[in-house]
């Protein structure tokens, strides 16, 4: 049964107002202030439900932010201008397919735990810009979780470059990037004597090898520097352009890890390093033969047509190609791509040969 929303202007706040925290959702905004005011957050969420008219089964809470702002006497439209100073550059036909913050298809991080000192030991969500550490408190707090990083000041540089420079490429935190780098280096390490930072990080945060679920924590330092390599115009294009043999470009992806890791390379950091220059190179040859629909056989913009090859592909490098780096290859008519709303509306993912 549809419900009829009420006004939020006729909605009454509720007696205790709550700061919200930067890029905060309105899932977690509301949980605190239900805790603020003596109240469950199960009371909360089902008010908010109801005066917003959103189905009960399954509520999306952040389709009632006018409400949830009315509730916390926040000002009418917060959410979403903290939401547009927190959106992610994207790569989209009203720019031409360069990075750029598009008020219209610009989206934000998917959610995840905020530093609990931020949020003065309560449990809620962001959606903020950066990644898994608070540089204000140096704490990591990915997951969940609340370690202490004083003594390691390289991850609130790692940090600061993921939020500044990487961010305006935009690399996020399940944009793929940065999962990337972390496949390279997690290969690299099951053969790898560590460096002595790695032991004390192990110690410090009581990781016994650098596997899937702790490769992060351990390497976050080095995966973000990694990342930025990886994205550098130059570079990628060096990587994926026909131009070069397959061999080279391995070696060349090979030597980025091992220096960065102050060691040498392994047999499985070459595989996984070979695994993915060769789905990169399918992925930029697809690209050149694209045309420009499925009535045309004009080829499409080399730029449209990378974006909608690393979707198809799942190859999140060919998002930082620059077409004047590239060889392109003579035209060969293929798949046509798909239109600018279907490319707009979909968010990139973590390229298919890491599951």
């Amino acid at each position: 049964m549809n419900r009829t929303p009420v006004p939020p202007d006729r909605v009454r706040p509720l007696p205790v107002s709550v700061r919200p925290l930067a890029g905060e959702t309105v899932t977690g905004y509301l949980a605190r202030l239900a805790v603020a005011n003596a109240l469950t957050p199960t009371v909360v969420r089902i008010h908010a439900t109801r005066i917003s008219g959103i189905p009960p089964y399954r509520p999306d809470l952040e389709r009632a932010a006018a409400w949830a702002e009315r509730l916390g006497g926040l000002p009418a439209g917060h959410f979403d201008r903290d939401a547009r100073r927190n959106a992610m550059y994207v790569r989209c036909h009203h720019h031409d397919w360069a990075p750029h913050p598009c008020r219209r298809c610009g989206y934000t991080q998917q959610p995840r735990a905020a530093c609990r000192r931020c949020a003065h030991g309560e449990e809620t969500t962001v959606r903020t810009r950066g990644g898994a550490v608070c540089n204000r408190h140096r704490r990591w707090h990915l997951d969940g979780a609340d370690i202490d990083l004083t003594g390691f000041p390289e991850y609130m540089r790692a940090e600061r470059c993921l939020s500044g420079s990487l961010w305006k490429r935009g690399v996020g935190l399940a944009t793929g990037e940065l999962q990337l780098a972390a496949t390279l280096i997690r290969h690299w390490a099951a053969d790898a004597d560590f460096p002595p930072r790695f032991h004390e990080r192990m110690a410090a945060f009581g990781a016994d090898r650098v596997g899937e679920g702790s490769v992060f924590l351990i390497a976050y330092p080095e995966i973000v520097r990694l990342t930025t390599v990886l994205t550098d115009l130059s570079f990628a294009s060096y990587l994926l352009t026909p131009r070069f043999r397959l061999a080279q470009q391995v070696w060349a992806l090979e030597a980025a890890v091992i220096t960065i890791m102050h060691s040498s390379t392994t047999e499985q950091l070459h595989e996984v390093a070979e695994r993915i220059v060769t789905q990169g190179k399918t992925a930029v040859e697809t690209a050149n033969g694209m045309r420009r629909s499925h009535t045309s056989m004009r080829p499409a913009t080399l730029e449209k047509a990378l974006v909608a090859s690393s979707q198809r592909h799942r190859s999140c490098l060919l998002r930082h190609l620059s077409t004047v780096r590239i060889q392109v290859q003579p035209y060969e008519p293929g798949v046509a791509v798909p239109a600018n709303r279907v490319l707009d509306r979909r968010r990139p993912m973590p390229d298919a040969l890491l599951h």
